[in-house]
């Protein structure tokens, strides 16, 4: 605890300054007002504006040193807790393979079935420690400005969904929809198959067990990438923060979801990157509904 009390002492510094000068606003501006009010009895209108100019400028100072030190705070709490589920998420998948490397070693298997079942479960760990990995990387890397040939958009879905339609557990709960003849789109193959990648993970960890409903079409001059899924919907004072790093959601953390809450962070940069729309709602048929609007 000792070493603790210090911590805790500098890191109130900046709201005791923050309040201090704002409490010196307020009283110059009441000072100021008190002398423009008594100028019929001898007070200085000039002293007195300029008190409640100075007055003003203190004020609109304390209250944007306030707003920077809540987000600040904010995003420190964000990025401690982020730390904490790294630790946990990639330790979760390492203690899993060398469990299983070590029942290889030591042979403890009865027969060549039960051998091949313990390597697919340690591939499956790796393949799963890969992916959070590509996580961290793709959030944490600085995106450099892509002057992408146009793709077919349709055939890049495709590739993004096949690891969810071989996986044993998602085969019967996707729905696809791909309309023909799609035009071909300027974006970055890979940042498209890791946007929809996210989008259809998020919906079938987030949306409970019902089915995930993916379309790909055009719409005018537009193409439109939609991912649905049975879940229970996102309050609408999350849709707009579930975007920014670190944020795993109002109900992720409690429910033992796992993640990093960067996935929908990617979209965003993705959208930026590209001029793309982002637009999430939920369905009226129930769920959640991300949309990801592109430029032809």
């Amino acid at each position: 605890m000792k070493t603790q009390q210090p911590l805790k002492i500098y890191s109130s510094v900046p709201w005791i300054i923050a309040f201090c000068a704002l409490l010196s606003s307020i009283a110059n501006l009441v000072t100021g007002i008190i002398i423009l009010s008594t100028y019929a009895t001898g007070g200085d209108i000039a002293l007195g504006i300029l008190t409640i100019v100075f007055a003003v400028w203190g004020l609109t100072g304390s209250i944007l040193a306030l707003f920077f030190i809540v987000r600040q705070n904010r995003y420190n709490r964000s990025q401690a807790n982020f730390i904490a589920q790294v630790s946990h998420e990639l330790r979760t998948p390492l203690t899993s393979i060398r469990m299983y490397a070590d029942t290889l070693q030591m042979h403890r298997f009865k027969d060549e079935a039960e051998k091949d079942e313990l390597v697919k479960n340690m591939n499956d760990e790796i393949i799963r420690l890969e992916r959070l990995t590509e996580q961290i990387l793709e959030a944490k890397q600085q995106k450099l400005p892509k002057d992408p040939n146009k793709i077919d958009i349709a055939a890049a879905l495709k590739k993004a969904i096949q690891p969810f339609s071989d996986a044993d557990d998602n085969q019967d709960r996707l729905d696809i929809k791909i309309e023909d003849n799609l035009p071909k789109i300027a974006v970055d193959e890979d940042d498209f198959r890791n946007v929809a990648s996210n989008l259809i993970r998020n919906a079938l960890t987030h949306g409970g067990p019902g089915m995930v409903h993916i379309s790909l079409k055009k719409e005018n001059d537009k193409c439109v990438l939609s991912v649905r899924d049975e879940g229970t919907g996102i309050p609408k004072e999350w849709r707009k923060q579930i975007f920014e790093p670190f944020e795993r959601g109002f109900n992720t953390t409690e429910s033992g979801i796992p993640g990093f809450g960067l996935g929908l962070s990617i979209v965003k940069d993705f959208a930026k990157q590209y001029h793309a729309e982002i637009d999430v709602d939920d369905h009226p048929e129930g769920g959640a509904v991300f949309t990801i609007i592109m430029n032809i």
